[in-house]
């Protein structure tokens, strides 16, 4: 049932957390078969065996993306094409049947359009989305199961990083690996990421923001940064680790090379070796959950860019870079000041004003 009255939600408090919505979009398939039309529904648990495969073996992916508010009022989504073909690859590797791009699009857009008023105002946040799909049918043997479901919900959050983006400091792990050759690392699979809780955890005991993982063969190349994909800059060449299959293929990743290319820059995907990246004048990682908030969040995670004199120590910036308290380098060719262009340009507009749901405009 859909609720025209705005959430009683203070926006300027809001952190990056779950928050219950309306409605969520639900189809099925079997193994072997074809999807069934999905449709929406109130928002709210789901019945699952305690045999699923998702429960019992993994298998199972998601993907994350943001619907934000723009100036003119309208709603945008960055690339969400790029996560429907990163799910298609995911579910081929985890033996899912696929859910084809359109349908994929088609979800994304209704669970967004049936929960309009949780998206917060513009630089206030972002409606967080979260298409799910797992094996749902039971399997007691380590087989695919024999049926899927596929799933998307939303939920309004705050930035990711509290205090807006500021340098860290980031720990190099030699410990934990995030994946191995001819594993999943290269896919958005739910398997991957609880493993990496604790070596997070641990890092942020001892001070640090996040850890850095490096290889498991070489023990030397970064590989990501948590969740989030790597760059360094070093004498106006932009390095990023190489998609080898070990590295999840961000989609932020691809747009920020693809800025870069159209900048003039030269940016070479290859092994980083810790000690060149030690090195570097600038290293910053990406991923879509420092993408908006109302505030070009491109983080200089790592972070030291001499031109916009910021260093790993964690200096505050000086006022003389910062655009307005969005914590963009004023000066040209800066990658953070480049990159706001390139989301504007690249955004989908599903939604004008107060429209029908039935009327809504998706350009890609």
């Amino acid at each position: 049932m859909l609720d025209n009255d705005l959430p009683e939600i203070d926006w300027d408090k809001m952190t990056f957390s779950y928050q219950k919505t309306d409605r969520m979009y639900v189809a099925h398939c079997k193994q072997g078969g074809e999807w069934g039309p999905g449709a929406m529904q109130d928002f709210g648990d789901i019945t699952i065996s305690p045999a699923a495969g998702v429960l019992n073996y993994g298998q199972g992916l998601f993907e994350g993306m943001k619907a934000q508010r723009a100036a003119d009022d309208s709603i945008v989504l960055f690339r969400p094409e790029r996560n429907a073909m990163r799910m298609q690859e995911g579910a081929k590797r985890l033996g899912i049947p696929p859910v084809p791009e359109e349908m994929f699009l088609d979800a994304v857009k209704q669970a967004v359009l049936e929960n309009l008023r949780w998206v917060p105002p513009m630089g206030k946040g972002a409606l967080y989305v979260r298409p799910l799909l797992m094996g749902s049918g039971a399997i007691l043997g380590v087989a695919p199961a024999p049926e899927y479901r596929f799933l998307v919900y939303v939920s309004p959050v705050g930035p990711y990083f509290k205090g807006g983006m500021k340098p860290i400091a980031l720990k190099i792990s030699d410990e934990f690996h995030r994946a191995a050759p001819g594993g999943s690392g290269g896919v958005k699979a739910i398997g991957n990421y609880a493993p990496g809780m604790v070596p997070s955890k641990m890092a942020k005991e001892e001070g640090y923001a996040e850890i850095i993982y490096l290889d498991a063969v070489h023990h030397r190349y970064i590989e990501e940064v948590g969740a989030a994909n790597f760059f360094c800059v070093k004498d106006g060449v932009i390095s990023t680790p190489e998609l080898t299959g070990t590295i999840l293929p961000g989609v932020t990743r691809a747009s920020v090379i693809e800025i870069a290319a159209s900048r003039g820059y030269e940016c070479r995907e290859e092994r980083v070796d810790v000690d060149d990246a030690l090195d570097a004048d600038e290293c910053f990682c990406v991923n879509r959950h420092n993408v908006g908030d109302g505030e070009f969040d491109f983080c200089y995670d790592a972070a030291s860019c001499a031109d916009c004199h910021f260093v790993c120590e964690g200096d505050e910036r000086p006022e003389s870079a910062v655009d307005s308290g969005n914590f963009r380098c004023d000066k040209d060719g800066c990658l953070d000041q480049l990159a706001l262009g390139f989301l504007l340009e690249h955004s989908s507009v599903i939604l004008h004003n107060t429209g029908p749901i039935s009327h809504y405009e998706y350009n890609v």
